[in-house]
């Protein structure tokens, strides 16, 4: 987690993570002094809290830096991404999002002088692919499917933060690749999946999925 001395920036912070995230923060005893919350999206006004600061701004904007600076941020949490592709028409304005998004906030981080960066990546980082060991860690190669953009675009985040780490040591980074995330209310894809009469699974294998509660995460 982020010093909790420190003033912390949140970007998809209406998102559904980036909202737990920031009511954590918010409503914790020893939080943060300042926390700032970066979205397009205003949050919902019962997920509001007189304690945060909201800003509507793009991912991509460079006048995050402004923010940053306006607010003495030392710790940024980049949730930010486009978590349900809409389609090949729509790849180039994804990757616009995700992989030119977090570049602008990396680059904001280092001009802002920033302390940590804290960025949400994914298990799909590692690629769905026939001859994945059954349980993977941070040992194996990441090999994001080309053909998927959320895996794709994990992968090559992960492999970009690679090279500032290599030349911008002093921005500590923490990269974390949670499973699928689940809560008491969460409504998605996955879930549905558990709603209808019957799971599908194939035969002859156990059919292993990573889950992580919305509230460890």
């Amino acid at each position: 987690m982020a010093n909790s001395s420190s003033n912390i920036l949140i970007t998809g912070g209406s998102g559904y993570l980036g909202q737990e995230v920031v009511a954590r923060l918010a409503t914790h005893p020893t939080g943060p002094p300042v926390v700032v919350s970066v979205d397009l999206r205003k949050p919902a006004p019962d997920k509001c809290h007189d304690c945060v600061v909201y800003h509507c701004l793009d991912v991509r904007d460079p006048a995050l830096v402004e923010l940053m600076h306006k607010h003495s941020i030392q710790s940024v949490i980049h949730l930010a991404s486009i978590v349900n592709p809409g389609g090949p028409k729509k790849r180039q304005f994804e990757y616009s999002v995700d992989v030119l998004g977090t570049k602008n906030v990396v680059e904001c981080c280092l001009k802002a002088g920033v302390k940590q960066l804290i960025v949400t990546s994914s298990g799909a980082a590692y690629g769905y692919y026939a001859d994945n060991p059954e349980l993977l860690t941070e040992k194996h190669t990441l090999r994001g499917n080309p053909s998927m953009p959320y895996s794709d675009h994990k992968r090559l985040i992960e492999e970009m933060l690679f090279e500032y780490r290599a030349s911008h040591p002093a921005l500590k980074q923490l990269i974390f690749r949670p499973g699928t995330v689940l809560g008491a209310n969460t409504r998605n894809s996955i879930t549905s999946l558990f709603d209808k009469r019957r799971v599908l699974g194939i035969t002859g294998s156990q059919s292993p999925f990573v889950f992580i509660w919305d509230q460890d995460v």
